[in-house]
């Protein structure tokens, strides 16, 4: 077998250090050594590599080009490691999974039907956590991530409503499963409508409620509906998440643009009609996304299956048949 040609692991941590805080003096600090270990430990690996990785200055230390490069992959190594040895660690340590999902999906669609996974499978316990943000699945605060986004490769139509959400921090080993496509649906209380709705532009007689996290929502849904939209004429009344835009539908504030697969639990359609649907999807998907290290994982296993499970169900519903349409 190959022997491993690797540089001395205690100058690589002193190097990565001194390199992360451009001083042999803090990093001796974080490193309980002195200052005098530190540069040799430094110098060590200088040698062993041939090459000056730092500029001595009478105060200071700046990296070399070479340095700084050298820099990049330990700290990426490192970073790996750290990562690696946080998963074993909560992995022996907490019996939970932890799932990150969007805040809304979270709240009106995974929650409500948790207690069916529960009810099958006791052995599972499941932490949810709720964030818009690209999920770090390498690191240590979610087993599983439930995003909305578009899947790299995958080819869209021009003039789909767009989707900016970015899904994970890298790509790099995840595990991306489709579980249903992102289509936009108004929605209202039926008291809201004081006429018929026959065409989409008949919507533009009425507020519209707005969705920061999805800010082209409306116009893209509207332009790809055939529908001049002026956003300026807008008087945007505005909401965070779509849960809140759901929220202030429901007190007959205006017409929410919600993606219809929030409307397959009945606390989601509560009260609401839809007075115009479409069948356009978004530039994106809802993916489950799981980083390889965790797919043997029987926990992420368990979770994994149930929750395709309940995307092929949810798929196969017609879902803009849920609450009362108007005619």
């Amino acid at each position: 077998m190959r022997k491993r040609r690797l540089p001395p692991l205690n100058a690589l941590k002193g190097f990565e250090a001194a390199a992360r805080h451009l001083s042999f003096t803090r990093a001796a600090d974080e490193l309980h050594l002195t200052q005098g270990a530190v540069s040799r430990q430094v110098k060590e690996l200088e040698v062993e590599l041939g090459q000056d990785l730092f500029v001595r200055h009478t105060r200071r230390i700046e990296l070399t080009a070479e340095g700084e490069q050298f820099y990049r992959v330990v700290e990426g190594v490192f970073d790996e490691l750290e990562r690696a040895a946080l998963r074993l660690t909560r992995r022996r340590s907490d019996p939970a999974i932890t799932i990150s999902a969007l805040p809304t999906i979270a709240t009106v669609w995974l929650m409500p039907r948790l207690h069916l996974l529960v009810a099958r499978h006791p052995e599972i316990e499941a932490r949810i956590v709720s964030s818009i943000e690209a999920a770090d699945l390498l690191a240590h605060d979610a087993d599983i991530a439930i995003r909305v986004g578009r899947l790299p490769g995958r080819r869209y139509e021009r003039g789909q409503p767009r989707i900016e959400l970015p899904m994970v921090t890298r790509w790099d080993g995840v595990h991306a499963d489709e579980l249903f496509p992102d289509r936009l649906v108004p929605v209202c209380v039926p008291a809201l409508l004081t006429g018929e709705v026959r065409e989409a532009a008949d919507l533009l007689a009425y507020p519209l409620i707005h969705t920061t996290t999805r800010r082209y929502a409306w116009p893209d849904w509207l332009r790809a509906n055939g529908v001049r939209y002026e956003a300026e004429s807008d008087p945007h009344l505005q909401f965070g998440h779509f849960f809140m835009a759901l929220d202030a539908a429901r007190q007959g504030r205006g017409i929410a643009l919600v993606p219809d697969i929030l409307l397959a639990q009945e606390e989601g359609a509560r009260g609401l009609c839809i007075p115009y649907s479409s069948e356009i999807a978004s530039a994106g998907e809802y993916y489950l996304l799981i980083h390889e290290s965790r797919l043997e994982d029987p926990r992420v296993q368990i979770f994994r299956s149930w929750m395709l499970d309940e995307a092929v169900a949810l798929r196969t519903h017609n879902i803009t048949s849920i609450g009362e349409r108007h005619p």
